[in-house]
């Protein structure tokens, strides 16, 4: 573990070196052998877990047969004279006890069979494992066509990619998910390997890394810890521990780039840790850019002074260098990322301010054709959409049925550009723009968005929802798009089990999921990986729940 105020220890540095690796690369032959070593202790019952029901079964053939073994990338003729009893006094683990030995029954074939060998225990895990995973229609060419047309299974690149841990879904494209129905499956809680406690602290933060080729998620608890993980849906190793033991984390994010995490709390300054040296820097408190005289109180007060800096939003795009901070007063601070390696705090450096006539209640980055806008949510229900450039305020947008805001998210996708979600106290959460919209304000809106007139104050816009989404009860803490916007999460921690998926070109719920029977708790974060194969919940209790979305993989 990594301490922000003492060096790291050997065995830190080791493990941080291993955390560098996994996002920054290495040897997928060797993260291969790392992780069926770790999966040698794991129970099926771990291992296999649904949380909806499957319907597709897969089908055995003799072709099938010839596909899983005669090409195999590496055997092991010492299989052969291996024999591994199924039942009996002899199947032990190997502390000589008989816990867990009994799902070893369910490979048997028939009852009077005790004992097989090597080579056909691990033909039969095969078969388990596809009766839980149906193969991909990526999975189900036929071989040998395949091998005559492109003999290229046996090239290194190839052999890497099949052995890695990235897969193939790394390369999936843009398919559409259907609206009847979202596939999901329950793998083990991502954030199991920081082991148990009595009272583990609730979480307060989760996001998965930006690069499509690993599944890093971070996590950050009430204890002032951040912990990074491993997502590979079966034992998801912790791969890195730092505490901040004088800040309150609210909020940890990858910046776009991948290269550094920023926390922030209820603290006037922020923390960086560089994933590649391992290293933490604190910036200077913020000490204020103004004064102000407040005529109610007769009293001079410090207009830039900020005690909670958690309130945080990169720009995103991978050569972004802003960093937008929500303040008090209906501030938001404009902070130089890219300064921080200049700096001698490492905290970047404020350029600049932006001001509502209202506390702000959401923040986002909206993603147009040429370029990113700032949109800012006011206490008043105004949506204020920020040309940078000039730091002005060409267009402000107004749902006159919009009460108690709060939250703000649009999409991010060139798919679906200029795609709002605006939540509520009430928790009824209203969708804007997009695709297939009605509204001849709202697209008015979205071009007004696209190409703002620069130092023309205009008129507000008014908005006119597609949906008003009223599947929440209590208010609206979390919302998260999906990658390509397709799906739209939407929870809120006052309650229990308060989360609900709604599929956003047809602005339908599932109703398929969450179950009765999903353990959710009290939300208080989600995210979706960078390509959606995954989804992470944090909740109050202190897991972290994690979940596959078939509809992405298959």
């Amino acid at each position: 573990m990594h301490d922000v105020k003492e060096e790291s220890s050997e065995a830190g540095e080791n493990q941080h070196d291993v955390l560098a690796q996994r996002i920054f690369g290495k040897s997928l032959s060797e993260k291969s052998k790392k992780a069926n070593d770790t999966l040698e202790s794991v129970d099926d019952s771990a291992l296999f877990t649904l949380d909806v029901d499957i319907d597709t079964e897969p089908q055995e053939t003799a072709q099938s047969s010839v596909r899983q073994h005669s090409d195999s990338i590496w055997t092991d003729a010492d299989d052969e004279h291996i024999t591994v009893p199924l039942t009996g006094s002899g199947a032990r683990a190997l502390d000589g006890s008989m816990r867990g030995m009994k799902k070893l029954r369910k490979l048997r074939s028939s009852a009077q069979e005790q004992v097989i060998s090597g080579t056909e225990y691990q033909r039969r895990l095969r078969k388990q494992y596809e009766k839980m995973h149906p193969r991909p229609a990526w999975a189900s060419l036929p071989y040998e066509s395949a091998k005559e047309e492109n003999d290229s299974w046996n090239t290194p690149l190839l052999r890497d990619l099949l052995s890695g841990e990235s897969g193939l879904t790394s390369q999936s494209k843009t398919q559409k998910i259907s609206a009847d129905r979202l596939e999901v499956e329950r793998l083990r809680d991502a954030n199991e390997q920081q082991g148990r406690t009595d009272e583990p602290a609730p979480i307060e933060h989760v996001e998965f890394h930006p690069n499509s080729r690993t599944h890093v998620l971070l996590t950050a608890s009430r204890d002032r810890r951040v912990r990074l993980f491993q997502c590979n849906g079966s034992t998801n190793p912790l791969l890195e521990t730092v505490h901040f033991p004088d800040l309150p984390i609210k909020t940890a994010q990858f910046s776009p780039s991948g290269e550094s995490v920023l926390v922030a709390g209820n603290r006037p300054y922020l923390y960086t840790y560089d994933i590649r040296s391992g290293k933490t820097s604190r910036s200077a408190p913020w000490r204020g850019a103004g004064r102000v005289v407040s005529s109610a109180a007769n009293t001079e007060d410090d207009a830039g002074t900020e005690r909670d800096l958690s309130y945080v939003r990169f720009e995103p795009g991978l050569d972004s260098k802003l960093l937008a901070i929500g303040g008090r007063r209906g501030q938001i601070h404009l902070m130089d990322w890219a300064a921080r390696a200049s700096s001698s705090n490492g905290g970047g450096q404020r350029i600049g301010e932006l001001r509502m006539n209202a506390p702000l209640a959401g923040m986002t980055w909206s993603h147009t054709s040429t370029r990113h806008r700032l949109l800012t949510l006011s206490t008043e229900g105004r949506v204020h959409v920020w040309d940078l450039r000039n730091r002005s305020c060409p267009v402000t947008a107004y749902d006159p049925g919009l009460y108690g805001a709060k939250g703000l998210e649009a999409s991010t996708s060139a798919l679906v550009p200029n795609t709002w979600a605006i939540g509520s106290s009430s928790g009824v959460v209203n969708v804007y723009g997009g695709t297939g919209t009605e509204s001849t304000s709202s697209s008015a809106l979205d071009s007004l968005v696209d190409s703002p007139v620069d130092g023309t104050i205009s008129d507000d816009v008014r908005l006119t929802p597609r949906r008003a989404l009223g599947n929440l009860t209590t208010a609206s803490t979390t919302m998260q798009f999906s990658h390509d916007a397709q799906l739209l999460a939407i929870a809120s921690r006052n309650k229990k089990d308060a989360l609900r998926v709604i599929h956003v070109p047809s602005l339908q719920t599932y109703s398929n999921w969450p179950t009765a029977g999903t353990p959710l708790g009290h939300v208080t974060s989600l995210s979706f990986s960078s390509e959606s194969q995954y989804m992470a919940i944090g909740n109050s209790r202190g897991r972290v729940l994690l979940y596959a979305l078939r509809s992405y993989i298959s």
